[in-house]
């Protein structure tokens, strides 16, 4: 006898197989141990049998239904645990006038909040580049993205920041551009709706950054 996760894949690939009629009693009776999705697929299940799978968007629904209930039961992501729970992690472009705001303003920002603070190419590390960034952003707590310069590095570490909440890692991020830089370049479209600090001078920088950390911290 099959479990029940096996049972859910295989009706999920493999819709209306052997015969239409079958293929919807089996997922009515996959459904037995999920009333709620049960209530939802009853009209699909009853039509896909009554007209032996003729028309598709009852097959369809069946599918998505059975999907989400193995999305949730059966295919959760478990996120590694945080080691360094008062870690920053900074991604931007690297260049002298912004390894100075690094170093004159964020990092004395970050380290007054009681946060330790981490860029990757101030490290020493073995193996693989991505390998190590992908591990200082699941051990830290926030992420702050500078995109002044709209470098892919910053983008690509923002979105592993973005997938580990989507895993309900606690990781908050913070996303910040030079003002000059986002009226006349602009920012990648995807990231246009975030609430960006934007910032005119370090003493701005230093004033708006200070207080989203605190909020975040809060």
């Amino acid at each position: 006898m099959i479990d029940r996760k096996t049972e859910l894949q295989s009706l999920i690939d493999n819709p209306c197989k052997p015969n239409p009629s079958e293929w919807a009693m089996n997922c009515k009776e996959a459904l037995q141990e999920y009333p709620q999705a049960l209530s939802e697929a009853t009209t699909a299940i009853n039509n896909t049998i009554s007209h032996n799978g003729a028309f598709q968007q009852y097959t369809d629904t069946l599918v998505a239904i059975m999907k989400s209930i193995y999305r949730e039961h059966y295919d959760a992501i478990s996120v590694p645990p945080i080691k360094h729970r008062n870690q920053v992690f900074v991604a931007m472009q690297f260049n002298d006038e912004q390894e100075r705001i690094y170093k004159e303003v964020l990092t004395p920002i970050v380290q007054s909040t009681n946060y330790a603070i981490v860029k990757v190419n101030d490290q020493e590390y073995e193996g693989s580049i991505i390998g190590k960034i992908v591990d200082d952003i699941t051990d830290s707590t926030m992420l702050i993205a500078d995109l002044t310069g709209n470098r892919g590095g910053v983008y690509y570490e923002l979105g592993i920041a973005k997938g580990l909440q989507l895993c309900n890692h606690p990781i908050k991020t913070i996303v910040t551009c030079k003002k000059s830089f986002f009226d006349t370049e602009n920012v990648h479209f995807d990231v246009q709706g975030d609430n960006i600090i934007l910032y005119e001078s370090d003493e701005d920088y230093r004033e708006k950054l200070t207080r989203r950390i605190e909020a975040f911290k809060d």
